[in-house]
């Protein structure tokens, strides 16, 4: 009944909504204020400089007369109309309109004779009550006789006169168009620079707006549709109360739910049973997502909750709740269980999903990381429980996967520790402590240096023996990434801004590393464009290079991301290829025009089995089908340069050629064409 209910107000709430868009855009809300009528009982003032005789015309509406009869400089005539009972900070709020249809004929002895309406507007920043000129001049200038009467002026074309700025020394916000206090309308001459009679004829001044604005009708709509929404969800708040604290997909607690059941047992004094925290993460899931659809990664889930929760229900004298928190995350709080018991039950835990999982049309094996922590003095709450877990558990991935990780000192040092990295990040990039070093990347047959791969160092004491092996990761995991590969970006374009001469004779391309976080950064591609118009750069110069791993978690965003980068002219390279398990078919879908061969394939050349080099062979054919260039990364022998150039990889970098140098020292190596440093030695 209440869903019945929910629906017809729903529907009828958005017919109304509708029309209401539809009834102020067809002008049912418009307001009309005729300005020169209303005006109509106040002193009109006739305005005019030295040279200039005028007097009004008894006319409907407001007719004047002048005649220039001497030219000296600039001249004017015209009249003004006061908008307020005489006190000129109590002026009209003309803000609620957005244009004007003015109808006033004018005539003059030059045919291009413009005419100037001003609305002055008082305000307390500006304005002296003593001096009616401070009234800021919001002013059109057009000529009446090259349009059609009425004219229709949008509010838009007003402009604030650059001599009343300059007079009053306005700063920038003050010298906009502003409305909203106008006490005196005034209508002139533009200029008068021939001798003669010029004559105004003011037949109707008439503003229009609405009687709400658009922003404000939507805002008010939307205020409707909030307090109806709160209203439904009132009516049904038992409903969605156990909705809200249980996971759709597998009918356990959600993150809410579990967080409310565990608060709730620390508050009643259930701590003192033992409170432990398991966080548990599925390992390669996505690799399933991937080989079998969504579809059968929801089974899995399914299928693996069920699992767990059989398993806790066996176990006599615990009281337990499981739930998942998201995706792939599960967490669990036991109480009861003594500290010599946990990991014997950790061990049993990840025993229960040892056998393959059966699915619908599948099998397959479940493997999770745990991690554990236990409530204590100084962590009460759910959440503190769950960081701590959530920190063991990365524990547990880094030692391989599929085991279990108690929360120890060892973990909390490992989190201060990546804390504490991560503030130093922070105040290297607040202060520039970085700087940029260059790997030459060289021709396989010339060994001729054809790009450099642009790497970030810390000049900073505090980040002294950390290395980006180390405080990239960090950075990634506090959300300072962007800002890291926004530096080295921008550092590099004024590298090449900085050296364009010099590189206009030794001409490069700059390779640099970016984040997969920026694939799903929805403003990357604009800052990107905005760095590149800003230093002029060459598209072509740049290549930006992503890791294999994060095509192996492409979505629609990302693919489409690394599409308007390539739209750019900037070319990608695939870094580490080899590791990501991206199949050689997928590439094709791909916008990457290199691929770097991973170290880890370069280190194992020398190694008695022969995958390796097969599997070399397979890149670099493969990449050849595909008209994609090669990289050898990490090449430390001769022995592997001499099999990567005899099977044809495009270009190679690694140490037997050089290491990454400053910017200087490269330059002084390039520049010195008797120099051949980069000769490889057997």
């Amino acid at each position: 009944m209440f869903a019945d209910i929910n629906v017809k107000v729903i529907i009828g709430l958005f017919c109304l909504s509708i029309v209401a868009i539809l009834s102020h855009r067809l002008g049912i809300v418009d307001t009309k204020y005729p300005l020169l009528i209303k005006s109509n009982d106040s002193v009109k003032l006739l305005l005019k400089s030295a040279h200039v005789d005028s007097h009004f015309i008894d006319n409907a509406g407001v007719s004047l007369q002048c005649k220039l009869t001497n030219q000296d400089g600039y001249e004017f005539c015209g009249v003004g109309i006061p908008l307020t009972d005489g006190i000129r900070n109590n002026g009209l709020d003309l803000s609620v309109y957005n244009r004007m249809l003015v109808s006033i004929k004018y005539t003059a002895p030059v045919d291009n004779a413009k005419l100037k309406i001003s609305f002055r507007n008082f305000n307390d920043k500006y304005s002296n009550l003593k001096d009616s000129v401070s009234l800021k001049f919001n002013s059109i200038s057009y000529n009446p006789n090259r349009h059609k009467l009425p004219v229709d002026i949008p509010f838009d074309a007003l402009q604030v006169d650059n001599w009343w700025v300059d007079q009053y020394k306005i700063g920038f916000t003050n010298s906009q168009v502003e409305l909203t206090n106008v006490s005196y309308l005034e209508i002139l001459t533009d200029s008068m620079n021939v001798i003669g009679d010029y004559n105004i004829e003011i037949q109707r001044i008439d503003l229009y707006g609405k009687l709400i604005s658009e922003a404000n009708l939507l805002k008010l709509i939307l205020l409707i549709w909030l307090i109806t929404i709160i209203f439904l969800v009132t009516l049904q708040r038992n409903i969605l109360q156990r909705i809200s604290i249980t996971d759709s997909l597998t009918g356990l607690y959600n993150r809410q739910g579990i967080s409310a059941w565990t608060n709730k047992k620390i508050f009643m004094g259930m701590a003192k049973q033992r409170f432990h925290m398991f966080y548990l993460d599925l390992d390669d899931f996505k690799k399933v997502n991937d080989t079998y659809g969504h579809q059968v990664g929801d089974q899995l889930l399914i299928s693996f909750s069920h699992y767990v929760q059989n398993y806790l229900d066996s176990i006599e004298g615990i009281q337990f709740t499981f739930a998942r928190l998201s995706g792939d995350e599960f967490a669990l709080v036991v109480i009861g269980l003594k500290d010599h018991q946990i990991k014997t039950f950790a061990k049993n835990l990840l025993g229960v999903w040892d056998a393959p999982i059966a699915l619908e049309e599948h099998e397959t094996y479940a493997r999770a990381s745990l991690g554990i922590a236990k409530l204590s003095a100084d962590v009460k709450t759910f959440d503190g429980l769950l960081a701590r877990a959530d920190s063991a558990m990365y524990y547990a991935k880094k030692e391989g996967k599929n085991c279990f990780k108690v929360f120890n000192e060892t973990v909390s040092q490992d989190i201060f520790f990546r804390k504490q990295t991560a503030e130093k990040i922070k105040n290297a990039i607040i202060h520039d402590q970085f700087h940029l070093n260059f790997m030459p990347i060289l021709d396989a047959k010339s060994l001729k240096v054809v790009s450099v791969e642009v790497l970030i160092r810390a000049n900073t004491h505090e980040l002294l023996g950390i290395g980006p092996d180390v405080f990239i990761p960090i950075a990634e995991e506090y959300n300072l990434i962007k800002s890291i590969d926004l530096w080295v970006i921008e550092t590099t374009f004024k590298q090449i801004t900085k050296e364009s001469t010099f590189l206009q004779s030794h001409p490069l391309i700059f390779c640099i590393n970016i984040s997969s976080v920026e694939l799903h950064n929805p403003i990357f591609v604009q800052q990107l464009t905005e760095l590149m118009s800003l230093y002029q750069i060459d598209p072509t110069t740049i290549e930006l290079e992503i890791t294999e791993t994060c095509l192996v978690e492409a979505d629609l965003m990302s693919v489409s991301t690394l599409e308007e980068i390539h739209n750019l002219g900037i070319h990608l390279t695939l870094d580490d290829f080899g590791t990501g398990y991206t199949a050689f078919s997928q590439l094709i879908n791909y916008p990457v025009s290199c691929l770097k061969i991973d170290k880890t394939f370069i280190d194992n050349l020398n190694s008695a089995d022969k995958t390796t080099s097969t599997m070399i062979k397979a890149i670099l054919s493969i990449a050849e089908s595909y008209q994609l260039k090669t990289v050898g990364e990490g090449i430390e022998t001769y022995q592997q340069y001499a099999f990567l150039l005899e099977q044809g990889c495009d270009m190679l970098q690694g140490y037997l050629f050089s290491k990454p140098l400053l910017w200087k020292d490269l330059r002084d190596i390039l520049s010195d064409s008797n120099l051949q440093p980069f000769i490889p030695k057997k």
